[in-house]
């Protein structure tokens, strides 16, 4: 059993959880769970994720809408604008919630456009610098970027479910380590 001390000068609450190796247990088998899941449904994921972001869009421009008519403090303008924020974000939220699958196909665009735009910045950053401390690291890294990019837009699909099983392995190393992790602060703090 872990006895913690509380010293109020010294410890906070957020420390007092830190040290708490039963909640880092939890949050590293939580996150292994997730991980796995992620691996054996991935299609499910991009999906899932499709929705989470129209709900979340959708109960954000909430919020905003109400906060704009609830704020007395700032000045119309301000509020109109914040509503404004809050339509588009309810708009943009229906819209995702309502085709799903054409928001994944946009989002995989996008984020094809941003590599090869990425990379390209990167490359020609690199290579206009000849004196610049790891150059051939950021030319590869550059045009490694455009590569994905260009894979990406060909072969959107592929590179969706690419990423999501990368995640899912990375979500469950992330989880193992915060196992490790919560049983190395039982061991210091069970003395």
């Amino acid at each position: 059993m872990v006895h913690i001390t509380i010293d109020s000068e010294n410890d906070d609450p957020l420390s007092l959880i830190g040290r708490s190796w039963g909640w880092v247990l939890a949050f590293g088998i939580a996150t292994l769970l997730l991980g796995i899941l992620v691996v054996l449904q991935p299609r499910a994921t991009i999906y899932g994720f499709a929705i989470l972001l129209g709900i979340w869009l959708f109960v954000s421009g909430l919020f905003h809408i109400v906060m704009a008519i609830a704020d007395d403090r700032d000045t119309g303008g301000t509020r109109a604008l914040v509503a404004v924020l809050g339509l588009l974000a309810v708009i943009i939220g229906v819209c995702i919630l309502r085709h799903t699958f054409d928001t994944i196909a946009t989002l995989t665009f996008l984020l094809g456009l941003f590599w090869i735009v990425g990379g390209l910045i990167e490359f020609f950053a690199a290579y206009g610098r000849h004196g610049l401390p790891g150059r051939g690291f950021r030319i590869v890294m550059g045009l490694l970027g455009v590569a994905a990019g260009i894979a990406t837009l060909v072969v959107p699909s592929i590179t969706l479910h690419v990423l999501v099983y990368i995640m899912g392995i990375w979500l469950m190393i992330y989880g193992l380590l915060q196992i490790f992790t919560s049983l190395t602060i039982r061991k210091l703090f069970a003395a």
